[in-house]
């Protein structure tokens, strides 16, 4: 059965896909992992890249129209010339007359009326054109950041009742940036720089602020929920287990911070 994207009431919804779904004014919208590749989402970058190309070529005749203008004489009207042209005779010939001031002020007066025009034209297309986009690039980041979040808490171990609140918390600190090659991701931004969501958010599920937000342990398993997420617990003695001191020694040289939280999750007191 898909899952639709946005629903009035979750009654219609297997409680298992629950989490998934955040309340926004008044509805239930579906958090989509891996946006960009959905073909919903093409077809909305698709209509970006088109209103771009179509405020590029807009810029390029504005530019075009100006740099033409530029080298002309301000008297100047394409038609008029053409006509004075025709009708020139022999420059050799002493009877040859100009036109007068006046149907050149005229002429001048008519051609800067249309530029003027074809300006204001050009500005209004394009300020309809960037509202568009801002529009676009808010919903695709938007999108970026709850997705983000609602999956690395979900594999943090974050309750699913608390899910709405940790999100909230975190939420932020959470921006997206664009890599060169045009790629989006969200990150978090840290006294330390920017950080990875996955990264971040396990670190501070570990954390005094971020414990009381994770799932107790329920059943047999006694190293809990966090023990499920970061692999086999060299640290694990439940049920009759040896703890595994070689694999501790290897895990602590080569991650001291999933350590930490392997040691934590079996119930043992890390010192290093």
């Amino acid at each position: 059965m898909a899952l639709k994207a946005i629903i009035e009431s979750l009654d219609s919804v297997e409680e298992q896909f629950h989490v998934l779904y955040e309340e926004q004014d008044g509805k239930f919208v579906l958090q989509i992992e891996g946006i960009e590749a959905h073909p919903g989402a093409q077809s909305l970058k698709a209509a970006l890249d088109r209103v771009r190309t179509e405020k590029r070529t807009l810029s390029e005749k504005l530019t075009t129209a100006e740099g033409k203008l530029a080298d002309l004489p301000e008297d100047f009207d394409a038609e008029e010339w053409i006509r004075l042209k025709a009708e020139a005779p022999d420059p050799a010939d002493p009877e040859k007359k100009k036109p007068s001031d006046e149907h050149l002020q005229s002429q001048k007066r008519l051609y800067e009326q249309r530029i003027a025009n074809l300006e204001k034209k050009h500005t209004e297309e394009m300020k309809a054109k960037d509202g568009e986009i801002v529009e676009r690039d808010s919903v695709i980041e938007s999108v970026l950041v709850e997705d983000g979040l609602t999956k690395a808490l979900v594999e943090s171990g974050v309750a699913k009742e608390y899910l709405r609140a940790a999100r909230a918390l975190l939420k932020p600190s959470v921006k997206v940036v664009r890599d060169d090659d045009g790629t989006r991701r969200a990150v978090v931004e840290t006294d330390l720089g920017e950080d990875e969501i996955g990264k971040y958010v396990a670190n501070w599920s570990q954390s005094d602020e971020g414990r009381v937000f994770v799932a107790k342990a329920t059943g047999g398993d006694a190293t809990g929920s966090n023990a499920r997420i970061l692999g086999d617990n060299p640290w694990d003695n439940s049920n009759g287990k040896k703890p595994n001191l070689t694999k501790q020694q290897e895990l602590i040289s080569a991650n001291p911070e999933k350590a930490r939280q392997l040691a934590k999750a079996a119930g043992a007191a890390p010192n290093w």
